[in-house]
């Protein structure tokens, strides 16, 4: 079943969209460090765990690894990195 889902992610037009959500959120990480890093220290640990996994997941995807084991297709999903991707870009934005 994974290997199912994981293959309709797997198009161009999801790996684009992997990369500039990558690209995005390393740019709020970069050049809104000051505000992003307040935020941050108030935050749950987990959550800014979460949010690093989630950015390792988009840039993997994005940059066009292939992932053969469906082991580290489960924990590298792309769907759960653009769901905690999107969160922390609209909670950063508002």
């Amino acid at each position: 079943m994974i290997n199912a889902l994981y293959q309709q992610l797997n198009k161009g037009s999801w790996r684009a969209l992997s990369f500039i959500l990558a690209v995005i959120v390393t740019l709020f990480f970069f050049f809104n460090i000051n505000e992003f890093a307040s935020q941050l220290r108030v935050a749950s640990p987990f959550w800014v765990m979460a949010l690093i996994w989630a950015t390792m997941i988009l840039w993997i995807h994005g940059i066009g690894f292939e992932i053969r084991s469906v082991v580290w297709k489960c924990v590298f999903f792309p769907l759960c990195g653009y769901v905690i991707a999107l969160i922390a870009l609209f909670n950063n934005l508002v």
